[in-house]
């Protein structure tokens, strides 16, 4: 038997789900935000363009257009997880996964540590499987909607580990 709809739940107040959408939207936003602020001073610099980068690394643009994406799918997913039911066995992982995204961008380009930055996307890695792992019983679709995430950072964990071998 599979597990009902997040959607199909008990009805809450709009109120509430709007205000939880918002939290976490919010706090997706703020990690995006100081993540760009992070990496956009690094990039710019002669340290990143200085760096050999492996042959399958993507065009610049193609990652904020992809960030964007992911940033809004690990709020709406959570969300839908947490209508589903979902508490602190999905609020845990995914806070910590957001906590372990902003400390990748902190270690690779802030700190301009990529050693130290592989370290921290393996654990992030794991952090992101087990957020996915935990919203399944509340939400197939939540998720689901949580995939692209995580093998966006296992090729970022790829990218990580070239340019450290590279390097």
């Amino acid at each position: 038997m599979h597990p009902e709809s997040a959607f199909d739940r008990a009805p809450r107040s709009s109120k509430s789900d709007l205000a939880a959408l918002v939290i976490f939207g919010g706090a997706s936003a703020l990690v995006a935000g100081l993540g760009s602020w992070i990496t956009a001073e690094s990039v710019e610099s002669q340290w990143f363009a200085a760096l050999a980068k492996p042959a399958f690394y993507p065009p610049e643009a193609s990652f904020g257009i992809v960030w964007t994406i992911l940033y809004a799918l690990i709020a709406v997913s959570v969300w839908i997880a947490w209508r589903g039911g979902g508490r602190a066995e999905v609020l845990i992982p995914w806070f910590i996964q957001l906590v372990l995204n902003l400390g990748w961008t902190m270690a690779f380009f802030g700190a301009r540590a990529p050693e130290m930055a592989m370290v921290v996307i393996i654990a992030l890695l794991g952090a992101a499987i087990w957020t996915a792992v935990a919203m399944w019983p509340h939400s197939r679709a939540a998720a689901s909607m949580f995939a692209p995430y995580i093998l966006w950072v296992a090729f970022a964990a790829a990218l990580n580990w070239s340019i450290v071998a590279l390097n």
